[in-house]
């Protein structure tokens, strides 16, 4: 069975453009609507994602995008602010069976110099055309201690699967970071298959930082051994703050594995 995955981190649908003071300018659905239809997906991982936030109009945004593209949608909630949420989503042209929302633990000490900030683990089973798959969608903290909460949280979560698995998202930390070295072991990571190794997710363009030093491949999807990685993509768009990331993988079937 092929099947085209996604991840992208969506930025609360900000739109990035060119200007002098290189900040979003104005939040916009209907150009990530028709990124996502453009791209098609099978399914996509969704982070940055507001649910009745007063600065996105109050929009539930997973299910916004999952119903303009006739999906299924989950949401799940990382941080309360005021009347609304913001977490990771998830869509899908097949259908959702299960979801469940896993709160990455918050360090217990802060004494890191950077930016904290709550996050969750978003676990949605899906229905392959009669198959169950496990999928996480991620986005990591900034902080090192956090980082590291994120994965000892997943690598329980993929031990504990009971079907395919497939993890992606935002990690905010490239491959060589050892916090990650557990999850290289468990899965395989898509990129292995792209040819420029160069490449990078974040930015989308320069316009977003002036920092060449934090230009840098942060955004994965990786498989279980029940799939076989055909392709991957990383469209040069400049939308969100981060690229788009697709790999194209065939879900073998049960004999092979």
């Amino acid at each position: 069975m092929k099947l085209r995955l996604m991840t992208y981190n969506i930025a609360s649908c900000r739109t990035y453009k060119l200007g002098p003071d290189y900040r979003p300018i104005v939040r916009d659905f209907d150009p990530y609507i028709k990124a996502l239809k453009g791209f098609a997906p099978d399914v996509c991982g969704l982070n940055e994602v507001d649910y009745k936030l007063p600065r996105s109009c109050r929009v539930k945004m997973a299910q916004m995008l999952g119903d303009a593209l006739g999906y299924d949608s989950a949401f799940a909630p990382a941080v309360t602010w005021g009347l609304g949420t913001y977490g990771n989503g998830f869509i899908s042209k097949y259908k959702i069976k299960e979801m469940e929302a896993y709160p990455i633990p918050d360090p217990e000490v802060k004494d890191e110099d950077a930016y904290y900030e709550s996050r969750v683990i978003l676990h949605a089973v899906v229905d392959m055309d009669g198959r169950d798959v496990d999928f996480f969608v991620t986005h990591f903290g900034l902080a090192r201690a956090e980082a590291q909460n994120a994965a000892d949280t997943l690598v329980w979560l993929i031990k504990t699967a009971k079907n395919p698995v497939v993890v992606m998202g935002d990690f905010n930390l490239p491959a060589s970071d050892p916090i990650l070295a557990p999850l290289f072991e468990l899965l395989q990571d898509t990129f292995e298959v792209y040819p420029d190794k160069n490449v990078y997710t974040y930015p989308s363009h320069p316009c977003v930082t002036q920092k060449p030093e934090h230009y840098n491949k942060i955004d994965y999807i990786f498989v279980s051994r029940h799939f076989k990685v055909e392709s991957v993509e990383i469209p040069a768009l400049l939308l969100s703050d981060h690229k788009p990331y697709i790999a194209n993988v065939e879900l073998l079937d049960e004999e092979t594995n």
